[in-house]
């Protein structure tokens, strides 16, 4: 298995981007991976092996820090996992009976994501309530709302990878506003671990998984993960928001470009 660095350094990027505010895996990957010439589905199956495995590492750094919001993990699981399976259902679908019309469908879901993440950052930015460094004073989340956010986020992840931190935490800090945003990137980690092993399990099974590919920006991405995650626990909230509207923009306005290079 040969390693591309040029794959490596991405992973970095990634790793970093991800563990300090929840986004990276598929809204910064794929599009890096498309630019750099690698087939659409290709990049879309690599990437969920490669999000798994960064964000099993991820994950365990929050779980240390106890930085994972239980009581919202469970209810957005609810909806996650049997969004994951549907999601993976409609990729099989559409990959055996209208497979000249995947790209299509992967580019009007990157356009949507990037609007989505345009709108949330904007929502982050003017969010009062996220700008002081206070602690939550309740740790309620509704049920339903957070069922349905974990399953539109899974049937998302399923067919493009992406959603699994770009589309939840913003929607989290819109319907679970009571609890700190730290705690929300943590669960959100969790979370995507979750949704993500049906949907790789669904691709890899279509033959999308590029596993030389997985493992250069696992490598690059495990450092990134602990630089990011050391960042987390240590820059006041009111960075933490700021860096984490940045990071939503950046890659919002990084999707757009690239889509009409998109190609199966």
């Amino acid at each position: 298995m040969t390693i591309n660095w040029s794959y490596t350094l991405v992973g970095f990027i990634v790793g970093t981007c991800m563990a300090y505010s929840g986004v990276g895996a598929g809204a910064i990957t794929t599009p890096l991976l498309i630019f750099l010439g690698v087939g659409s589905n290709t990049a879309i199956g690599s990437d969920l092996l490669f999000a798994l495995g960064t964000k099993i590492v991820a994950m365990l750094t929050h779980l240390q820090k106890r930085t994972v919001q239980f009581s919202v993990l469970w209810r957005l699981s609810l909806g996650g996992l049997p969004g994951a399976i549907i999601g993976v259902s409609i990729s099989a679908y559409l990959h055996h009976r209208y497979i000249n019309d995947i790209n299509a469908l992967n580019g009007i879901l990157k356009i949507a994501v990037a609007i989505a993440l345009l709108l949330s950052a904007t929502g982050i930015i003017l969010n009062r309530k996220l700008s002081a460094d206070t602690p939550a004073r309740s740790n309620h989340a509704p049920t339903l709302q957070l069922a349905v956010i974990g399953f539109f986020v899974g049937i998302c992840v399923s067919i493009t990878s992406i959603g699994a931190g770009s589309l939840t935490l913003p929607l989290l800090l819109l319907v679970a506003p009571s609890v700190a945003l730290r705690r929300l990137v943590g669960t959100d980690l969790a979370f995507a671990v979750v949704v993500l092993v049906p949907s790789l399990i669904g691709h890899w099974q279509l033959g999308d998984v590029n596993p030389g590919i997985a493992a250069s920006l696992l490598i690059g991405s495990i450092p990134g993960v602990f630089i990011g995650t050391h960042f987390v626990t240590r820059l006041p909230e009111r960075w933490f928001r700021s860096a984490l509207a940045g990071v939503l923009v950046v890659v919002a306005l990084a999707l757009l470009p690239i889509l009409p290079h998109a190609k199966g």
